[in-house]
């Protein structure tokens, strides 16, 4: 059981110095940063926890109990920092409550009890009676509360980048996607595991805490995997966070002018290609054709049912099925005339070609040759 107390130590030691080592820190460095000290301080007691040593040092015990409340709140405030949308210091004070409270109730409790009955309480939660288990109950609160809001935001932000960006590979969130999947299902298994600890006698307190021990490092030797090949702590990834929708319920754009928006758009993209600048953005597109953004946005969803990302992406493939059907562009490769044409991934062209056309673009290429 040791051995994965001192793994979980080792990652999350790491991610600090990794984080505090940078230069410029973002908001989301400082939260995951602050979270990964919490972490390496939480399985540092544990580790004395589940060892010999608890029996030289008892009043240890206890140390650990409040921290696990943390854990859940800091997965939303990570999620809110790098959508950009923060929390203020009053906010954070109130998703803090159920730590500081438990804080409390445990140095009243336990913290100025001695040793030995400090000892006595956790070999009597050991042989099995049910203790601390309203740590338990907060906790699954927390993730019932936390977790499926998180992934709204991370879905929310999703809408609200392919409503501007025509390539979003740099600003796509999948990965904090997953660690939120990741976290349901430790967290659920967590949960399952202590109900039926709690209203069966067929499981011990030894093997509910070993696994759940082992579930959570090996969720953090995921969300550490991720952290370091995606997210913009460790390399210098653009940051463009978009704080509002456009919003266009009440714009008082008429339909004639819409239509009339509408037209210019398509015969501008048709016209002079802006779709060919892989950095094109609605708002830039908005000012080359000296309108709103918002206004861009309304005619784009009212009279094609998409999204600006979608809109702009599949000119782009038609442009690419037009060369590649060209015969004095077949010394040039697929990839390249993708890249011309606007990609920026090579993964995102290929799905995107195959769920327009139904097939990839070297087999379009092979039957559509002129």
């Amino acid at each position: 059981m040791e051995v994965f107390f001192f793994i979980g130590i080792v990652i999350c030691a790491f991610l600090v110095l990794l984080i505090f080592n940078k230069k410029k820190r973002s908001e989301s460095d400082r939260i995951f940063g602050i979270w990964q000290i919490i972490l390496t301080i939480h399985f540092s007691l544990l580790y004395i926890r589940h060892s010999e040593l608890i029996q030289e040092y008892p009043h240890f015990i206890g140390l650990d109990t409040s921290l696990v409340l943390l854990h859940v709140p800091f997965i939303f405030f990570y999620t809110r920092s790098i959508v950009g949308t923060g929390l203020k210091k009053s906010q954070l004070i109130i998703h803090l409550l159920p730590f500081v409270l438990m804080s409390l109730t445990l140095m009243i409790t336990l913290f100025f009890i001695s040793g030995d009955e400090k000892l006595t309480l956790y070999n009597r939660q050991l042989s099995g009676q049910k203790l601390f288990s309203i740590t338990d109950i907060i906790l699954f609160i927390q993730c019932f509360i936390y977790i499926p809001l998180s992934y709204r935001i991370v879905r929310r932000h999703s809408e609200l980048v392919k409503a501007n960006y025509s390539n979003i590979e740099k600003r796509n969130l999948s990965w904090l996607e997953m660690i939120l999947i990741g976290a349901s299902i430790v967290f659920g298994l967590i949960f399952l595991l202590h109900l039926f600890y709690l209203i069966s006698n067929d499981i011990d307190f030894q093997v509910v805490s070993k696994i759940s021990i082992l579930s959570i490092c090996l969720f953090q030797l995921i969300l550490g995997y991720f952290g370091i090949r995606y997210t913009p702590i460790f390399s210098e990834i653009e940051e463009n966070t978009i704080r509002d929708s456009p919003k266009y319920e009440k714009t008082g754009l008429s339909k004639a002018t819409a239509k009339k928006y509408f037209s210019a758009l398509e015969e501008y993209m048709k016209m002079n290609k802006p779709y060919l600048d892989a950095e094109l953005t609605l708002k830039n597109l908005a000012e080359q054709l000296k309108i709103s953004s918002n206004h861009l946005s309304q005619v784009i969803n009212q009279f094609t049912n998409k999204n600006f990302y979608t809109y702009v992406n599949e000119y782009r493939i038609e442009e690419v099925s037009r060369l590649l059907t060209d015969i004095n562009q077949q010394q040039y490769s697929i990839l390249g005339l993708a890249y011309d044409a606007g990609f920026k991934s090579k993964s995102v062209f290929n799905a995107l070609f195959k769920k327009i056309k139904g097939i990839t673009p070297s087999e379009y290429r092979k039957t559509n040759i002129q």
